[in-house]
């Protein structure tokens, strides 16, 4: 018996063009005598409309399948609805934090009081980021000083949002203001004050005023209530005060944080004149939102951690969830004899300032954001009880380059140079655009040969390439001085903490033997 021979059928075609052209297969093998296909013949045009029917339709289908699963999630929407479904929450923006110096020109016989929440903002007169002192109580100057240091973050407070309570089950409000800073709704109605928890199977019978935040796709925040069996309905008019900030960019180099936007007073209530304030850090850690490239990488992650820190990718898991941290490695005896049995050290770098190509630099930690990182692997999802860990800034290796260029005939040599400093400072960036790592640089305990041994080195041959790469580069001169990096020609050997930053670069024309640009690209 002849087997029927069976048809090739490609499911993976289903666009417009692919579906008219099977159609038309299949008119024409149930009416050999239709051959009229131009656009004009009615029946075409039916063709046609069916075509593009199923590509609409195949269209969404395809989407549909492809938001459900977070190897392909692509809308934020929908990686936040498959994050509630693991208890995995994508973080909003993080305020950038650091600490600020209050000085007098002279000392005072009295006390000046620096109050909580005092307001601030940048020198940057095209946009003049507001900040807030975050101090828990009142930081004095006291009688016979000048100084005092504040801690303070990148946010600005909205006050008294009121909403009227309509006495029903499950409201639900909508803040204004944003983006939201995650955690930051205090929340008050005519029948007292309510306090936030994560889900309404978490309330207490003893304090059944509760609320839950979710904050959607727009970093819009969506106060939500109980139906008075899980959590007490809202009565009368319902006051909420938060917090918005500009996560990345809120972040400002050392200086750049001096301008006092409330009255100080002393402790006699006189106005203080002669205070000034400036930031002797860099005031960083500011981070974006978590994208959906990131949530792609941490909840599964997420999962094989759950919510105890036991294994040492545990901890770099937990820790990496906090936001504002570009990169976290952790150390335990085993790969640095320094660190103590039964004890762990997470290195921590902060997601510095925006590089003007979306990437972003390294940073020094705040003390807010280690504090933070430890809360996170000790408290939210803590260790054993009988294993001690402590968090720090990683030590940096700055990075200072001499490079000499040959450039490419008719290439302006000044705007080559500037777009040189781009790609290396892109080069160093401790994290991409989208806010996962940057494969480039990385921890020295981290960086393994192919028999997984530290080598704990950047290539002299990978930064050199970065330059080369450059439009209007023709070629790195052969010679000692043709890149140098720290005033070496060879690989940047890190130590098994050190994490590489960009400090200094100096480009030469090779042609004339004459320095083009010195820039200290700062920290």
């Amino acid at each position: 018996m002849a087997l029927i021979p069976q048809p090739i059928l490609d499911f993976s075609d289903k666009d417009f063009a692919s579906l008219r052209l099977r159609l038309q297969g299949l008119a024409r093998s149930l009416h050999p005598e239709w051959t009229d296909f131009n656009d004009a013949n009615f029946g075409n045009i039916l063709l046609e409309l069916m075509a593009f029917t199923g590509d609409v339709m195949t269209f969404y289908q395809d989407a549909q399948a492809r938001e459900q699963f977070w190897p392909t999630v692509t809308r934020r929407i929908s990686a936040i609805r498959l994050g509630r479904l693991i208890n995995f929450t994508m973080p909003g923006p993080t305020p950038a934090t650091g600490e600020v110096r209050f000085q007098l020109r002279a000392a005072q016989a009295t006390d000046v009081l620096i109050p909580v929440g005092t307001r601030l903002r940048s020198s940057d007169p095209l946009n003049p980021r507001p900040y807030i002192t975050t101090n828990t109580d009142v930081v004095k100057i006291l009688a016979g000083n000048t100084s005092v240091m504040v801690p303070v973050e990148q946010s600005e407070r909205v006050s008294g949002e009121m909403f009227d309570s309509s006495g029903g089950p499950n409201q639900e409000f909508v803040l204004e203001r944003l983006p939201y800073m995650d955690g930051s709704a205090v929340v008050t109605a005519s029948n007292g004050p309510y306090t936030v928890i994560q889900s309404f199977i978490d309330v207490l019978s003893a304090n059944p005023r509760r609320f839950v935040e979710l904050v959607d796709q727009d970093d819009r925040a969506h106060i939500r209530f109980g139906n008075g069996i899980l959590g007490e309905i809202p009565l009368g008019a319902v006051s909420i005060d938060y917090k918005v900030t500009q996560g990345s960019e809120g972040s400002v180099e050392i200086g750049q944080l001096n301008r006092i936007s409330d009255p100080i007073l002393d402790s006699v209530g006189a106005t203080v004149s002669g205070l000034t304030v400036t930031n002797l850090t860099a005031i960083a850690g500011g981070a974006d939102r978590m994208t959906v490239s990131q949530a792609r990488s941490l909840a599964p992650a997420s999962l094989r951690a759950l919510n105890r820190s036991v294994t040492r990718p545990d901890f770099q898991t937990h820790a990496a969830e906090v936001s504002g941290v570009g990169r976290v490695v952790m150390l335990t005896s085993n790969e640095d004899g320094a660190v103590q049995e039964n004890s762990g050290l997470l290195l921590v770098v902060a997601r510095g300032a925006r590089l003007d190509s979306g990437l972003f630099k390294p940073a020094a930690p705040s003390q807010q954001l280690l504090a933070a990182v430890i809360n996170q692997v000790t408290v939210v999802k803590p260790a054993t009880i009988t294993f001690r860990v402590d968090a720090i800034g990683a030590p940096f290796l700055d990075v200072n380059l001499s490079t000499y260029v040959h450039f490419s005939n008719g290439a302006d040599k000044a705007a080559t140079a500037e777009e040189i400093v781009n790609a290396l400072e892109d080069f160093f960036a401790s994290n991409l655009a989208n806010g996962t790592d940057n494969p480039a640089v990385d921890f020295g305990a981290n960086i393994l040969n192919d028999q997984a041994v530290p080598v704990a080195e950047i290539a002299w041959s990978d930064v050199l390439n970065a330059i080369r790469d450059v439009n209007g580069v023709r070629r790195i001169d052969d010679g000692d001085n043709g890149l140098r990096l720290n005033g070496l020609r060879q690989s940047l050997v890190l130590g098994l903490r050190e994490f590489p930053r960009l400090r200094q670069v100096q480009i030469y024309d090779a042609a004339n033997n004459t320095i083009l640009l010195s820039v200290d690209v700062g920290v």
